[in-house]
């Protein structure tokens, strides 16, 4: 399956039969889908230009119940769509258990291309937006592993 989500007759029809007759907890209308992909839009935004979307997934589902006294799981709908060249696809529907207190997800996922062209992206703009302090070519491998070591311990990374 492959849907376009402005599409929303087929979309809504997709999201029907998977959903059945729960209303609560599920995805009903195509509109929702088109807030998840905006909001994934916001993100891939934020990590890679506009032309290296494509590709790109998100994995959506609705929150679940608010109330902790909901004892058991609730119907729910998970959907991924995928970012193709002019928009964004339906490409999987299913049906999935939420709990109570659970979170609304939108989850993207990034191609290992687009992974290795974020942090290329990010440098760029870094060089582009900033005044850079580079290290001497002469530096010694006891000053680049304590340069290595500052930077991860200012990125927070082990």
């Amino acid at each position: 399956m492959r849907l376009n989500i402005t599409n929303t007759a087929k979309i809504e029809a997709e999201l029907s039969s998977v959903n059945g007759t729960a209303r609560a907890f599920t995805l009903t209308e195509a509109q929702a889908l088109c807030a998840f992909a905006e909001h994934a839009e916001r993100q891939l935004g934020k990590v890679l230009p506009k032309s290296a979307w494509k590709g790109a997934r998100v994995t959506c589902r609705p929150a679940g119940p608010s109330a902790s006294s909901y004892r058991y799981g609730a119907k729910s709908t998970e959907c991924e769509l995928e970012r193709g060249a002019t928009g964004w696809f339906l490409i999987a529907c299913t049906t999935a258990l939420v709990y109570p207190k659970t979170p609304a997800k939108c989850a993207v996922t990034l191609t290992a291309a687009q992974t290795r062209a974020a942090s290329l992206y990010a440098a760029r703009r870094l060089e582009r937006e900033f005044s850079l302090t580079r290290l001497p070519e002469t530096a010694s491998e006891e000053e680049l592993e304590v340069l290595e070591a500052d930077a991860r311990r200012l990125a927070g990374v082990s």
